[in-house]
């Protein structure tokens, strides 16, 4: 698996971790009573979720440029009569 798809999955892991994480710390505080501010909760998943949007967009926008005509992957399967199987696509 190419380093771009192996970033996003591990990402895309500790987003849940971080999330039940949150969620599960919220149930504490319910459960023991406390009654403070929790804004520390909000900015533990949204902050990671922004950022795996950020992760997300810039990668699509490499693909984007990878696949059009001029980029590199574009090319490669130009180069090669558009007939090479790819195990990530189904054949043209």
């Amino acid at each position: 698996m190419e380093f771009s798809k192996r970033l996003i999955r591990d990402i895309r892991c500790l987003l849940w971790v971080v999330t039940l994480g949150a969620l599960a710390l919220a149930g504490y505080c319910i459960r023991t009573g406390y009654t403070g501010a929790l804004p520390w909760l909000t900015a533990m998943v949204g902050l990671p979720w922004t950022a795996h949007g950020v992760v997300c967009s810039c990668y699509l926008q490499m693909a984007k440029s990878d696949h059009r005509e001029g980029g590199i992957t574009f090319e490669a399967a130009r180069a090669a009569g558009f007939r090479q199987d790819s195990g990530d696509s189904p054949a043209i």
